[in-house]
């Protein structure tokens, strides 16, 4: 970081001072970029929906729970399992539906926990543009 009046960067821009930033100039000319008659970026339509890749991957997601919960039902055989300094004996079908919930727990978490700090700092963003 840098202090106001010092240069930020290479290209001599120096910061102004607080209170006295310039307006902002308007562009000079057509803005035209693509073919012509196609919408610029302004004029394109954002309908805000779901992408596709979304769609995607829930299709992924609910093939692979559909062949894990095929597995998990094909194997009703009962095993020991050494969990924690203990033998238990238990389905296989019931282990690997704990170990699936587990996984589905842990990958949630780790998704929440990555967004907080994305979250903090959008919400920062958005307190400093509004005043």
């Amino acid at each position: 970081m840098t202090a106001p009046g010092q240069p930020a960067g290479s290209y001599g821009y120096v910061n102004p001072a607080p209170g006295q930033i310039p307006p902002p100039t308007a562009p000079s000319g057509p803005t035209q970029v693509g073919p012509p008659g196609q919408p610029t970026g302004s004029q394109r339509r954002n309908h805000g929906g779901v992408s596709w890749v979304v769609y995607a991957v829930t299709v992924l997601i609910l093939i692979l729970a559909i062949l894990v919960a095929l597995f998990v039902a094909k194997n009703g055989q009962t095993v020991p399992i050494w969990l924690f300094g203990s033998r238990k004996y238990m389905s296989v079908a019931a282990a690997l539906t704990i170990a699936s919930g587990a996984g589905l727990v842990v990958g949630l978490l780790v998704g929440v926990i990555a967004q907080i700090p994305l979250r903090r700092r959008l919400r920062a963003a958005k307190r400093r543009l509004e005043g």
